[in-house]
């Protein structure tokens, strides 16, 4: 399907209030993706970490990973693992992992 066709179903899904707007839309275009390849969320997360836009921990639920299998992906990239958080976030984390 051309670019054309694309935007004429998005526009018809809105107009039928299917979706509020575009930004809804793709959001859930988008979500869905990820869910159909998951492998994606994993490669996005770490890009995000290697620029540090994202900790270790965020990066590591982003990608759907535990923190010890997440850190297995970067070491498996050679990419470098840097801690940053205080011991107090740490504890905050794990406490809210364990109450969950």
């Amino acid at each position: 399907m051309d670019a054309y066709h694309q935007e004429k179903e998005m526009e018809s899904l809105i107009r039928l209030k299917l979706y509020k707007d575009r930004k809804e839309l793709i959001r859930d275009a988008f979500r869905a993706l990820l869910e159909l390849k998951p492998a994606l969320k994993i490669e996005s997360a770490i890009d995000l970490y290697k620029r540090g836009e994202i900790s270790l921990w965020s990066a590591a639920e982003a990608a759907g990973l535990s923190l010890e299998e997440f850190k297995e992906s970067l070491a498996s990239r050679g990419v470098r693992i840097e801690v940053s958080s205080t011991r107090k976030e740490s504890n905050n984390r794990l406490r809210k992992v364990f109450n969950s």
